[in-house]
């Protein structure tokens, strides 16, 4: 098992996190339940329910992914930096906790050391804020090294995406969910293993619909080999969303330089549900450097 798995594999434990409120990186307990509905005969693989034959609307920070599913075949497929598509198979290297859903996925083309697809949510969840029916976020890696140490290669929020006209064109809603993404501050790990600190947190995103109008903000952490430090509450600003708009975009409210920018998309034939990416500097804690981050969220109706 590679050094970056075993990351990621923590990571993702710590990303079965509250996503209300500004709790941030702690992590929730998940109690034993029955497990979710199988999947069709021949197919280890579950992301969504019972989706139809279509490529997914995705979004993200790092390398470009697309996800694709077919109903015929009842195969998810991925295309990662312009290898050509590619099934996403059961990975033997990840085992689900008991009574919950399988999220550890690998790619067809590389034996299990040298990729990973690991998702953050899924309709098989006993734990609500986990739960996304219409929307995911991966984190994954693809490398064409036996055993090499890549690392993260992207964090990616694919979904169905609302059409046109499926977005309420009165009211305001609320949607809250996590974030997730890789930094630009260096940290050497164990085993003298140099890698970026990762980034989670919260999102709270407030539409009026009626009005055409976008508030909200993100809480993000910052995980290192020396600890996890608290980024701050980051406000959103030039916001840009249309009345009955399917998209949405703006920036953070920093005085820090660099990338600076988010935008997304609403899931769900009527807009349940929300995928986005996004990019903020920051100053690093741990040497006082201007530095960035870039990730993708998803967030949904509480």
């Amino acid at each position: 098992m590679t050094y970056w798995r075993m990351i990621l594999l923590a990571s993702a434990a710590m990303g079965l996190c509250a996503c209300g409120g500004g709790s941030g990186g702690s992590a929730s307990g998940i109690s034993a339940t029955p497990p979710p509905p199988s999947a069709p005969a021949g197919d280890a693989v579950t992301i969504f329910q019972s989706p139809a034959t279509q490529e997914f609307a995705a979004v993200g920070g790092g390398d470009d992914l697309r996800i694709r599913y077919d109903a015929a075949s009842n195969h998810y497929e991925v295309m990662a930096e312009g290898r050509g598509w590619e099934r996403l198979v059961d990975d033997p290297l990840f085992s689900p906790a008991l009574g919950n859903p399988n999220t550890g996925f690998a790619f067809a083309g590389a034996v299990p050391n040298q990729s990973f697809f690991m998702l953050r949510a899924h309709f098989g969840f006993s734990d609500s804020e986990l739960k996304y029916q219409y929307s995911n976020l991966a984190a994954w890696s693809r490398s064409e090294t036996l055993g090499s140490a890549a690392g993260v290669r992207g964090y990616t929020a694919f979904g169905m995406a609302t059409p046109t006209g499926g977005v309420p064109l009165s009211g305001s809603a609320t949607y809250q969910g996590k974030i997730e993404g890789i930094s630009t501050v260096p940290f050497t790990f164990d085993y003298g293993q140099f890698g970026a600190g990762t980034v989670d947190g919260t999102v709270t995103l407030n539409f009026n619909f009626a009005g055409g109008a976008l508030t909200g903000n993100i809480h993000p952490y910052l995980y290192g080999s020396t600890g996890r430090y608290d980024l701050g509450v980051l406000a959103f600003s030039n916001t840009v969303f249309g009345v009955g708009s399917t998209s949405y975009s703006g920036k953070f409210a920093t005085s820090v330089g660099g990338p600076n920018a988010f935008s997304g998309l609403f899931t769900g034939p009527a807009a349940q549900e929300i995928i986005g990416k996004w990019t903020f500097p920051f100053i690093s804690p741990i040497d006082g450097t201007a530095v960035s981050a870039a990730g993708a969220w998803i967030a949904k109706k509480p």
